[in-house]
């Protein structure tokens, strides 16, 4: 939970350059990865089951994602991909509640943006501000879920 805190002006950095210009820094992984390695070794007392369950997390992201941006590139851009993984590394498990909630968010965005014309498949929607989003929301509601 204090990595997925910690990660919030990280995500809400790559979610905003995202938005404006479709590119997510190297600078938002080494980031990311730095805050959660940090986290571990100074507030987790079980480092090395913390660090094996964040390890595959990241690297099932990145290699599901690697997968898809072979296949079509098209659909997902090299930065969502770092993204995606380095934020996996950070929150664990949590990772799959914040993926659901951008998923959300990218659907309502991508609602939004075909109510005022634009055609659904041509559309880009911006993965890191949906993953801002989608962490923000699961902060917000983590006593609930």
């Amino acid at each position: 939970m204090l990595s997925v805190v910690a990660i919030m002006p990280v995500l809400l950095w790559a979610g905003y350059t995202d938005f404006k210009s479709r590119t997510i820094s190297n600078k938002v992984g080494i980031l990311l990865v730095v805050i959660a390695i940090t986290e571990m070794l100074f507030f987790n007392q079980y480092f090395l089951i913390s660090l094996a369950e964040r390890l595959a997390v990241g690297f099932l992201f990145l290699f599901v994602f690697l997968f898809i941006y072979f296949t079509n590139s098209k659909i997902s851009g090299g930065g969502d991909l770092k993204l995606l993984s380095a934020t996996g590394f950070c929150t664990g498990f949590s990772m799959f509640y914040v993926l659901f909630f951008a998923c959300i968010t990218g659907l309502i965005y991508a609602f939004i943006k075909h109510q005022k014309g634009e055609r659904i498949f041509n559309l880009s929607v911006p993965m890191g501000s949906c993953m801002a989003v989608g962490a923000f929301v699961f902060v917000a509601f983590n006593h609930v879920i």
